[in-house]
């Protein structure tokens, strides 16, 4: 009998997940969707406080991937790599314990800084199209867009 008792509880959990997921598409709850959307892209820093930026020749952009396992954020800096937990809940979104390696490179040590502070400052984001668009409150930090 216990295991006849196991058995449907799993199955009603299980059920009720998926019964979630459906409800919240059939009344048009995309902020799930949305959020599952930012899982596992890799994302390319374009515009930093809507200034478009420009990284010295053979440098990679900076960029960033929150990876579901873990709630766990990477990516780069440009120079440095970055690394530390995001929580997600519908369109909110912040990075806290984000840290990074510290070598200085001269060049790009301005974008960085920024991307990192913008980062450092999300309290949601936006889609807009393809564009990933993270925001402190009304302002706009960076634009960023998947790989």
């Amino acid at each position: 009998m216990k295991k006849i008792a196991i058995a449907l509880a799993l199955f009603i959990s299980l059920s009720a997940h998926t019964c979630n997921e459906n409800t919240a598409d059939a009344i048009g709850d995309t902020s799930m969707t949305k959020a599952a959307s930012l899982l596992g892209s890799k994302w390319v820093l374009q515009t930093v406080e809507g200034n478009v930026i420009k990284m010295p020749e053979g440098i990679e952009k900076p960029w960033v991937k929150l990876v579901k396992e873990g709630s766990k954020v990477e990516g780069s800096g440009g120079c440095n790599n970055l690394f530390g937990g995001f929580e997600l809940d519908g369109d909110a979104v912040k990075f806290p314990n984000l840290a990074s390696t510290k070598k200085y490179c001269e060049a790009i040590q301005p974008t960085e800084n920024a991307f990192m502070g913008a980062l450092r400052s999300t309290d949601h984001f936006k889609l807009d199209g393809s564009t990933l668009k993270l925001f402190q409150g009304t302002r706009e930090l960076v634009g960023l867009q998947p790989e």
